[in-house]
């Protein structure tokens, strides 16, 4: 008997260890909605000579950081980073050559106790199919450093995106 409660006591025990871990006390929320979808990128639809950029990978999968909160209890200033956000096969965000006409997400220092709204867009060159993978689900996730725990949230989980093709710098600064 004493064997048994033992174990009871061992495993209440790795349970609360196990829910402190999850409601860690420095976690940083990153909201973010995908936007939309595309496999060509136009930089300038009525330029002469006309040229579009395609996906690599499959599609160009467009997000909108809405904001990120760092007011969790133990909260620490978080570096934001948009290089350290990726999605499936370690797609990274932002390594476009046009990247300069879209407004993007750029790093940001968001200080303990504080929310940073509006912060700008990402666009993932994602592997995935064009044409039935249009309106999947891309979760972002983010390449955390050492003490850093940072909870990805999409604010629309049950909207899937607009296909825009091709996407253009006016269709997506207006999304």
């Amino acid at each position: 008997m004493k064997a048994f409660g033992k174990r009871i006591m061992l495993a209440a025990m790795v349970g609360t260890t196990t829910l402190s871990l999850i409601g860690c006390a420095n976690t940083v929320t990153i909201h973010y909605n995908q936007s939309a979808t595309c496999s060509l990128f136009d930089s300038n639809p009525t330029g002469s000579p006309h040229t579009t950029t395609q996906s690599s990978n499959g599609l160009f999968v467009i997000y909108k950081v809405t904001s990120v909160v760092n007011t969790s209890s133990g909260a620490q200033d978080f570096n934001f980073n948009p290089s350290k956000v990726y999605n499936g096969n370690q797609n990274f965000a932002n390594n476009q050559s046009f990247d300069y006409l879209l407004q993007l997400a750029q790093p940001k220092t968001v200080a303990k106790g504080t929310t940073a709204n509006d912060l700008g867009k990402l666009i993932i060159d994602t592997t995935a199919d064009p044409n039935n993978d249009r309106k999947a689900d891309f979760p972002l996730r983010y390449n955390s450093g050492q003490g850093e725990s940072v909870l990805l949230v999409r604010d629309n989980p049950n909207t899937p995106p607009p296909f825009l093709d091709p996407c253009s710098p006016s269709n997506i600064n207006s999304l």
